[in-house]
């Protein structure tokens, strides 16, 4: 299969339903010593992605869909200073030591981008509602809310307010913050051959809010990065992108039915898994395994109902029929999250985290 030929052939459906449009050029607004702040949900996969055409500019081989998770949020401030080689970032209270490439590489991009000169100061805070877990995909909310403080302050309200526009460079920070930027389901445009400035995720009309869904938050020792190395010397990876663009255009052609994208998600977990596991990659544990086991059973029983995850154990089951979600939770005793569509908890942390951010800011 050509992949730049399918990913092509997808842009022009999108196109031509007037979902996907090129981005405009906002003009800076910079004023050194200004904080703005934005914040981000993470997401939930259905069409999932591992490994890149291009690693520097986090273009993907394949196009990605998903939805917003208030399982946790995150918040990010961001002041300009004019002083050169000067960026920062603290996350949760500490300096970002162990994320300095995740943050040095984008920035220096952006730049490119942009021409501006000097540097920015970022606090960074996460707000869980669990302890530690793997595959609630903190990073995408963390790269969105990231970049929106970033075009908030440099390009103002309105560039902010472009969601796309935010994913375009919340991409370079990590690829599934691309969709996190995306207030409600979305589409990443990314496939092999692509341009950097055309791909970002945009809004599709998959009514998620059918959707109900929990997750049992499971930790592992494993980082999703070594999981895009590996996914793309599997033998079985080309085979992998073929049944996605395939599954892909299928999802479209039907108008963006749930029901498909819920089985959809389910399926490319188990595709997923297999991918890794050819490489010797064990992304589950005994834990997450014997939910597994009793999902399968469940389902054998009752229709509609589905399970998935990404690039680590944590698993979400999901339905379009509430009270059979909540027939298969009573058989667990997992620890679980019930989630929930359109979520506010943010709301009530914006004044208390911007006070922080500004006496942060104003100590340095």
């Amino acid at each position: 299969m050509d992949f730049k030929f399918e990913g092509e052939n997808i842009k022009h459906k999108l196109v031509d339903m007037g979902l996907y449009r090129e981005l405009i050029n906002y003009d800076t607004v910079l004023e050194p010593g200004k904080i703005s702040t934005g914040y981000s949900y993470p997401i939930k996969a259905f069409e999932k992605f591992l490994g890149y055409y291009d690693n520097y500019y986090k273009i993907a081989n394949n196009p990605s869909t998903s939805f917003n998770t208030d399982f946790s949020f995150v918040y990010s401030a961001c002041m300009y200073t004019k002083k050169d080689n000067s960026d920062m970032v603290i996350l949760d209270g500490k300096p970002a030591t162990g994320y300095v490439d995740r943050y040095e590489k984008p920035l220096e991009i952006f730049r490119k981008n942009t021409g501006i000169r000097g540097s920015f100061v970022f606090n960074i805070k996460r707000y869980r509602k669990y302890s530690e877990a793997k595959g609630l995909s903190e990073s995408s909310a963390v790269a969105s809310a990231v970049a929106r403080s970033l075009i908030k302050n440099v390009f103002g309200e309105m560039a902010a307010k472009d969601d796309s526009y935010v994913s375009r460079y919340a991409r370079l920070v990590s690829g599934s913050g691309t969709r996190a930027a995306i207030n409600g389901p979305s589409i990443w445009l990314s496939y092999p051959g692509m341009q950097e400035q055309n791909s970002f995720a945009v809004k599709i009309p998959a009514d998620v809010d059918k959707i109900n869904y929990a997750i049992f938050p499971k930790n592992i020792d494993y980082r999703t990065s070594n999981a895009h190395s590996e996914a793309v010397q599997s033998i079985f990876y080309n085979s992998w992108l073929n049944e996605k663009y395939n599954k892909l255009n299928e999802i479209i052609d039907g108008g963006f039915n749930i029901e498909l994208m819920m089985n959809r998600a389910m399926e490319d977990m188990y595709a997923l898994n297999s991918v890794l596991l050819s490489r010797g990659n064990v992304i589950q544990t005994a834990e997450s395994i014997s939910l597994l086991k009793n999902f399968i059973e469940f389902s054998k029983k009752h229709e509609g109902i589905y399970i998935t995850g990404d690039t680590g154990p944590s698993l979400m089951v999901m339905s379009a029929d509430k009270s059979l979600l909540n027939q298969f939770l009573e058989t667990v005793n997992d620890p679980k999250i019930v989630g929930s569509h359109h979520p506010e908890a943010h709301k009530k942390r914006g004044n208390e985290f911007r006070k922080e951010s500004e006496e942060y800011f104003q100590s340095i």
